[in-house]
């Protein structure tokens, strides 16, 4: 059953310059979603969901917000829940 798997995946956002506090402000509306890292130019973050369109919305979700040149899934792991 889809309901019974938990998915993480992590992402890697590339950011214009001078928009870094917009997005993250944006990132931080997201349910689910978690900055784990930043530097001056792109910020890494898991998405966390109950199945792989549920992360693939939210990455979509996340590019578009204005000033992101580029989100892309670097891994994702999902693992039945107990």
């Amino acid at each position: 059953m889809k309901d019974d798997v938990w998915h993480v995946s992590s992402a890697v956002v590339s950011v214009m310059p001078g928009a870094m506090e917009a997005v993250l402000a944006e990132i931080g509306q997201h349910q689910n979603v978690e900055v784990h890292g930043r530097d001056e130019r792109r910020v890494v973050v898991t998405i966390e969901g109950r199945s792989s369109g549920e992360l693939g919305e939210k990455l979509t979700q996340i590019n578009l917000i204005n000033g992101v040149l580029g989100a892309n899934m670097v891994f994702e792991h999902a693992e039945k829940l107990e």
